[in-house]
């Protein structure tokens, strides 16, 4: 906290303008259809402090005006002239906005979805350089304005780490046997938080049930138990007794939730601040069911009959963010446009 009041000269503030080429900086790209622009080009040593993002629009109306720009246009940033993203994650997910651009407006020490815009806090220190990309994957312009807030800073640490975040989308048949890999990082670094989007239309796990019940598991350096066992993937995410209500704090939330029918969405975050994971070797992240609900016989029949019927599926969209010494990452294929928008 004291670090607020800490006068430091050798530190010097900057900001990128981009996407908006209506103002006193014309040759500002534009997000024009099918189109990478880079907001920020950045030399260091230095640390990006806040990024803001305004929810792109564009020439369309109805429903599908929110979900294009949600998820049709992926937040991309380099570091050190590295040719692999370090982040690459549609915008709203990555602003824990869940379900395609659809959860309440929301303010967390992290990450806020606040009226017409995002803003992002998560200091992002870099040695070299600092690029960061919006790529608009859609036919039609978005109209947008971005800026990145940053510090020079005198010299490199070489213990920071380098900000990282990946997305994946899968659609799981839930069972007993079911174990879903959310996340392996390979190197050195630390896990900060996570943002996933929910769906189903399993009349059986009305209310989330079966599906919060998965023990959250976590193996660190290459151990063969989990080093870290959250029993249940609502406590994993800071609540109890499943997903009830809307709630939104500084470092978990449940900032949409909605019932129509046999339809049931949720969109959830949690960030780790004091409580980060740390890992020397290796991070892996898994959300297991198999020790939940095994004396249930009735469940079990029933459970048995619907993925029978082609049903216990659940649709998971998951974001997760930490930070690694060396910068690189494998994400996963993005889905082509009109299955992200599906």
């Amino acid at each position: 906290m004291f670090e607020l009041a800490l006068i430091d000269s050798t530190r010097k503030s900057g900001l990128a303008n981009g996407g908006w080429k209506y103002d006193a900086y014309p040759e500002i790209e534009s997000l024009e259809a099918n189109s990478t622009i880079t907001i920020a080009d950045l030399r260091g040593p230095g640390v990006v402090t806040c990024i803001h993002i305004t929810q792109l629009w564009g020439a369309i109306e109805g429903p599908d005006r929110r979900k294009i720009a949600a998820r049709g246009v992926i937040l991309e940033m380099y570091w050190d002239d590295v040719e692999t993203p370090a982040v690459r994650v549609p915008i709203a997910d990555f602003f824990a906005d869940g379900l395609g651009g659809a959860a309440k407006n929301f303010s967390s020490k992290f990450l806020e979805k606040v009226p017409h815009a995002y803003n992002c806090y998560i200091p992002m220190p870099f040695a070299k350089s600092a690029k960061i990309k919006l790529v608009n994957e859609n036919d039609i312009p978005l109209k947008c304005y971005t800026f990145v807030e940053y510090e020079t800073l005198p010299a490199w640490n070489e213990n920071y780490g380098y900000f990282h975040a990946t997305w994946s989308r899968s659609l799981e048949t839930l069972h007993h046997d079911n174990c879903l890999h959310a996340l392996h990082i390979d190197g050195e670094g630390q896990f900060i938080g996570r943002a996933y989007s929910i769906r189903t239309r399993e009349p059986l796990f009305k209310g989330f049930a079966f599906i919060c019940e998965a023990n959250n598991e976590i193996r660190i350096d290459g151990a063969e138990r989990p080093t870290i066992d959250y029993l249940g993937t609502e406590d994993a995410f800071g609540f109890s007794w499943s997903f009830r209500e809307e709630f939104c704090g500084p470092l978990c939330g449940m900032n949409k939730i909605l019932f129509d029918g046999n339809n049931a969405h949720l969109s959830i975050y949690r960030f780790l601040d004091t409580n980060k994971i740390r890992f020397s070797k290796s991070f892996d992240l898994r959300i297991n069911w198999a020790y939940e609900w095994t004396t249930r016989t009735d469940f079990q029949n029933e459970l048995k009959a619907a993925i029978a019927a082609g049903g216990a599926k659940v649709d998971y969209a998951m974001t997760h963010y930490w930070y690694q010494r060396h910068i690189g990452f494998p994400h996963a294929d993005m889905q082509p446009l009109a299955d992200r928008l599906k």
